[in-house]
């Protein structure tokens, strides 16, 4: 895998939502106009006999078809907050401001990541003081390569960071805090299309939204929006354990007026969206053998190259591969002591 299959498959069809983990995480890509450019030597170029991590983490590579039913979040609440700073530049009810600021005011986190700029050019920011939050205020959906500036922030610190973002831009999160095995404090926001200006200047929905199915943002540890409250408040939903134990933390520091919310609307939103077809992504043979032993159970190299229709000995290569990033093991059969299976890990 290179920069090129992200290209074929992501780029060039217009599916990148401008979430910048790519750039993020290869020196040799930059965000240019909110889109992936190569801008240096693909290490595969320079003699690597693998990588493709652009693709592995890239969201839009692997797309979820999230389902109708929304499953019950473990506290809901509508929110307004207290603080009047914070009001009068909310979008709504102010509760990711507010929230930010009283995480870094408890220590809870070392830095928050969010958006700052106009509602169709935002820009990634980081605010490491509770002083600084207020500069993040507003919500804007449009590509602002937050994820970029995630994971330069997670370079510099080893305490633990907070990041608001949409469900697409959350998804790849996920992907990310496997691959390292960290955890990152993760904020959704309701979200039914992305807006980005075309070159004439008129704002547009963008490509992506067409195939996305998540609305509350599942990758979310607390997800909130507009959707189920009235107005000036904010529905906040944990989705996790630990969601549900920072935002109990921060209900039961007063930071805000706080009512019932209509989970029905809500819910109605997600089903609305879960009717929309995830795209249609040609997945490379490293990961089709992995899916094949994740869904078929343990299996030989021959069975699987058979499966697959590809050659025993690239099968036997990405297994290689495969076996040493931790997702496979290889073991004994039971039943057959000369047989060895190729088991998947996850």
């Amino acid at each position: 895998m290179s920069f090129e299959l992200l290209k074929k498959q992501v780029i060039d069809r217009d599916l990148c939502e401008g979430c910048g983990l790519c750039a993020g995480t290869c020196k040799s890509i930059t965000m240019v106009d909110g889109r992936p450019k190569l801008t240096g030597k693909c290490i595969l170029d320079r003699g690597a006999d693998h990588c493709g991590r652009c693709f592995d983490i890239c969201p839009q590579a692997h797309p979820e078809q999230v389902p109708a039913e929304m499953e019950e979040p473990l506290l809901a609440v509508s929110v307004r907050a207290k603080d009047e700073s914070i009001q009068v530049v909310a979008s709504n009810g102010g509760f990711v401001t507010a929230l930010f600021k009283h995480l870094l005011e408890t220590g809870e986190v070392e830095a928050v990541i969010g958006i700052v700029g106009g509602k169709y050019a935002p820009q990634a920011a980081v605010a490491e003081k509770p002083e600084d939050v207020l500069k993040l205020a507003g919500t804007r959906y449009s590509p602002s390569g937050v994820m970029t500036k995630l994971i330069e922030q997670q370079k510099k610190t080893r305490g633990q960071l907070a990041v608001v973002g949409m469900p697409c831009e959350l998804r790849g999160v996920s992907r990310w805090e496997e691959m390292l095995g960290i955890s990152v404090l993760k904020i959704g926001l309701f979200c039914s299309n992305n807006m980005r200006k075309d070159e004439s200047g008129k704002a547009t929905k963008m490509t992506p939204c067409d195939h996305c199915t998540d609305f509350i943002g599942v990758h979310a540890d607390i997800s909130c929006g507009f959707a189920g409250s009235g107005k000036g408040y904010t529905t906040a939903i944990a989705l996790t354990e630990r969601g549900r134990e920072v935002l109990q933390k921060a209900l039961d520091a007063s930071l805000f007026d706080v009512t019932e919310p209509n989970l029905d609307r809500v819910k109605a939103s997600q089903q609305r969206k879960s009717k929309r077809s995830p795209a249609e992504i040609d997945m490379p043979l490293r990961e089709k053998i992995l899916a094949t032993l994740v869904s078929s159970g343990p299996a030989d190299t021959v069975s699987i190259s058979e499966s697959l229709e590809a050659k025993a000995e690239k099968v036997h290569y990405h297994l290689l591969v495969l076996q040493q990033e931790g997702f496979v093991e290889l073991h004994e059969n039971p039943s057959d002591p000369y047989r060895l299976e190729w088991h998947a890990t996850q």
